[in-house]
């Protein structure tokens, strides 16, 4: 009897192993549930609670990217709202001008006001733009020397100027 025993237990451990190991190489639950009682019971770190806290640091790194990605776009859009605005204006602008540039002595007048005009749109763009990049964490700016020719551009002196035409240096 006794011997029968211990072949029924014998067999019944093999076919325990047997079906925990094809459960645990085919169902994930209980891989996941295997592998932490053999964590808290003996006090080793698994596979599954490596994989756990590795994918756990992964996610928190995608929910900080996306906020990130959410701030930039955000900052891409007010840009190109702004920008728009600013096109349509300066567009309009430049159309009505036009039949007051054709008077004579008054067109100069205009003319050089509405030049003034979107040299200042273009310094407000470009000072947006560096603005943009500064938003977006990039760390290349406006170079100075566009910052400089746009906004604070050298205008000709009166005596460089005759008949209406820039004279050219050379």
């Amino acid at each position: 009897m006794i011997t029968w025993i211990k072949r029924l237990l014998l067999t019944i451990t093999i076919v325990g192993l047997i079906a925990t190991n094809i459960l645990t190489l085919t169902h994930t639950a209980f891989n996941a549930a295997l592998s932490g009682l053999a964590g808290t019971y003996l006090g080793v770190r698994t596979v599954a609670s490596a994989m756990q806290t590795k994918l756990a640091s992964k996610d928190a790194a995608i929910k900080k990217n996306n906020a990130t990605a959410m701030k930039r776009k955000a900052a891409t859009r007010r840009f190109g709202n702004r920008l728009t605005t600013r096109t349509k204006r300066v567009a309009a602008k430049s159309i009505a001008a036009i039949p007051a540039e054709a008077i004579p002595f008054l067109g100069v007048a205009v003319l050089i006001a509405d030049t003034s005009y979107e040299l200042y749109a273009a310094c407000e763009t470009v000072t947006e733009l560096d603005e943009l990049y500064v938003e977006l964490g990039m760390d290349h700016e406006t170079p100075d020397d566009v910052m400089h020719s746009v906004c604070d551009p050298e205008l000709p002196d009166a005596g460089e100027v005759w008949d209406g035409v820039v004279a050219r240096r050379y």
